[in-house]
């Protein structure tokens, strides 16, 4: 008998995980066939980190590197992409829909796990309809499109999938005693610290589980941080350290920004703004975009911003009220909270809103409609049928999952390829600097520069400290032949960003058309001095002294970058066009091209090409 009821609870189990991944499967059918965006570029598309899967690879994943993000997690499940899939996004979007599916089959199973400790008087089956319909909710609804079909959101999926993991085995460790229960705790440290090498955004999670226990016994969660204190202690210790690694990656890499409204009070006040803002996203299933605005008050001290602070103390207060009457409205609103309070600008960042950034946070709004569903399945009136209301919970629930589904399949259109996601962008909030740098992107890449430099103003008018959309205006002011404007665009940017040797590149190709040879020279020669194994300067600066036929410099530039770099096949054709051209040494000049054959066999329409210039130079003999 007791076989029977474990076979039926497994059956039922793999029911439920079979319909969330059918319901994913269905919705983001439709994003396989996107390409990589100007959004993926850096992350993947241009990511030599990513091609190899050797242990010396994977060793440099894991090792921080100053100017980059840390989330190795998520560079390691790219570079396994890779190893199958190679450049195809087609791989890429598989893997972002599996993990999507798995965080929200981990939903379901952690809402079952939490509703049966916080809503006790509550029967079994309530928990598997609430769990149901909230992990049926988190799947369809539309804010989570960017975390999915943005193939740099990996990371989004990779922390949902460990976060959440993380908390089932907590809950579940919980209800064991002894031994069993340290080996859960056990694998919930090595899950958060793997949610955490994900997205650091997850070092929330320790105070995600005290919420829980506050909410569990309001009174009695210090005796259980007695008895569980090396558990506690290693979990805060794991999120100190990222806390610090995140600092110090967003300081490294310039991502903290100045104070809004110049002081830190002025910046506090934005934050209220962004917590009611990350709120709507929830609630306001339309208009959703790859880049916001928000409408802050200037000044900021204004009646809008009262009205901001305010909304958000009557928030809190009803929530700390609930407590008395019912835990689950208390944890959820604070369970949004805490998991909101990376994003909420207290430490200044760019981005102020975002959908990916309410990914976790929506669990709790995904709970609580769950709940107002399963109270209207329950409801018993003489006045209807018995099934009355079952039937009303069901359809109204079916009506907001197929206007969700409706919304997500929509949102994976637009995130199609770079040209239809920031020309939405710019449509919906045209004073965003994210949409018009990166449509200013987009129009640079086709060639369409007049088009690329409006966007691109407008990017900088917005946000004036954008050093990257100063450096891609001086790239094309040279272009369009306005070198004074180009200079003094490419110089800003270099003040904005010194650590940033990609601009100071940019400004020696500008001075190399300029014809002002000397001045490209030093700033080559400047960034030698601090990266003298750089094949790409070596390279560089070979190129320019060929330029200016000085045929030896440009030879023994051009060797040292083959030297650096003798898996990169430029140097072995650029020194076999100089020694064919201007030194008129054919047997040298086959000689390069064929060593280039032999060491990049992989480059195949350069190799062809470079097989027939040495049959032709074989004819020519």
């Amino acid at each position: 008998m007791q076989e029977c009821r474990t076979v039926k609870r497994l059956n039922h189990r793999f029911l439920i995980c079979f319909i969330i991944a059918g319901c994913v499967g269905v919705l983001y059918i439709n994003s396989l066939g996107n390409q990589f965006t100007n959004w993926d570029d850096q992350m993947i598309y241009s990511n030599y980190q990513i091609r190899s899967l050797d242990w010396k690879n994977i060793k440099e994943i894991f090792t921080y590197v100053k100017g980059s993000t840390y989330q190795p997690i998520r560079v390691l499940s790219y570079a396994v992409d890779y190893y199958f899939w190679g450049l195809n996004p087609l791989g890429y979007h598989i893997t972002n829909v599996v993990l999507y599916i798995l965080t929200s089959t981990m939903v379901f199973f952690t809402l079952q796990r939490l509703l049966s400790h916080l809503r006790r008087n509550a029967p079994p089956d309530s928990h598997k309809r609430v769990a149901l319909f909230g992990a049926l909710l988190f799947a369809a609804h539309p804010v989570h499109v960017e975390a999915v079909t943005w193939l740099a959101a990996r990371k989004e999926g990779l922390q949902g999938c460990f976060f959440f993991l993380a908390f089932y085995l907590y809950l579940r460790g919980r209800e064991e005693e002894g031994t069993k229960r340290l080996f859960y705790l056990g694998f919930v440290l090595f899950s958060f610290l793997l949610a955490t090498l994900s997205k650091p955004a997850a070092i929330v999670f320790p105070a995600v589980l005290l919420l829980y226990e506050i909410s569990l016994k309001k009174n009695e969660w210090m005796d259980f941080v007695k008895r569980h204190w090396f558990f506690i202690i290693f979990s805060v210790f794991i999120s100190f350290l990222f806390t610090y690694i995140l600092v110090r990656v967003m300081l490294d890499a310039g991502g903290i920004k100045p104070y809004r409204g110049g002081t830190f009070f002025n910046n506090l006040l934005v934050s209220f703004y962004v917590f009611l803002y990350n709120m709507k996203l929830l609630f306001s299933t339309i208009n959703y975009s790859a880049a916001y605005t928000i409408p802050v008050s200037n000044p900021i001290w204004g009646v809008r911003t009262l009205i901001f602070i305010g909304i958000t103390f009557l928030l809190f207060g009803l929530s700390l009220w609930s407590l008395r009457k019912t835990r689950v409205i208390f944890f959820s609103f604070f369970f949004l909270f805490i998991t909101l309070v990376p994003y909420l600008n207290i430490i200044p960042i760019s981005t102020l809103l975002a959908d990916r950034y309410v990914f976790i946070a929506s669990f709790s709004y995904c709970l609580l409609l769950g709940i107002v569903f399963n109270k209207l399945y329950e409801l018993k009136q003489q006045r209807f049928s018995e099934n009355f209301f079952e039937l009303l919970s069901i359809a109204l629930l079916l009506f907001i999952l197929v206007g969700y589904s409706s919304m997500t399949i929509r949102q994976n259109q637009i995130w199609e390829n770079s040209y239809t996601l920031w020309a939405d962008a710019v449509e919906k909030y045209p004073d965003s600097n994210t949409a018009n740098a990166l449509m200013g992107l987009v129009y640079m890449e086709l060639g369409m520069d007049e088009k690329a430099v409006g966007y691109l103003e407008k990017a900088i008018q917005v946000l004036p400290y954008d050093y990257q959309s100063r450096n891609n205006l001086g790239i094309i002011y040279e272009k369009l032949e306005q070198p004074e404007k180009a200079l003094r665009e490419l110089m800003i940017a270099i003040r904005l960003k010194p650590e940033d040797d990609t601009i100071k590149i940019n400004l020696s190709v500008f001075y190399q058309r300029q014809k002002e040879y000397q001045k490209a020279i030093e700033v080559l020669q400047y960034l030698l001095s601090k990266d003298n194994d750089n094949a790409n300067l070596h390279f560089r600066l070979g190129l320019l002294f060929k330029e200016m036929d000085q045929c030896d410099a440009a030879i023994l530039e051009l060797t040292k970058a083959m030297e650096f770099a003798p898996q990169m096949i430029n140097p072995y054709e650029e020194l076999g066009n100089i020694y064919l051209t201007q030194v008129k040494d054919i047997e040298k000049a086959k000689f390069y091209y064929s060593k280039g054959v032999r060491a990049v066999p992989g480059a195949r329409s350069r190799v062809a090409q470079l097989r027939w210039m040495i049959q032709d130079l074989e004819c020519y003999k």
